[in-house]
């Protein structure tokens, strides 16, 4: 089966402090899944990823069945792909 959105080995630092740490994950098209943790934990870090408002330090995003690079995308491009 072919991930619909793709996370490996996402890192991103402010300031020295690492938000988000190695992070792995795969999504499939049929898959409904739920991003929770305490205040602080990298939630909307990891949001701002996928939707191209933060680059990451390291790491890659694939989105759809192209694998996509949502990392070599702008914010609009990355909401007119869906």
């Amino acid at each position: 089966m072919t991930a619909l959105l793709e996370v490996s080995g996402v890192t991103v630092s402010f300031d020295g402090f690492r938000a988000i740490n190695n992070l792995t994950f795969s999504i499939g098209p049929a898959e409904l899944r739920a991003i929770i943790g305490p205040n602080g934990a990298g939630k909307s870090t990891f949001m701002d990823i996928v939707t191209g408002k933060t680059r990451p330090d390291s790491g890659s995003v694939l989105f759809g069945d192209l694998s996509r690079s949502l990392l070599k995308m702008t914010e609009a491009q990355i909401a007119r792909a869906g």
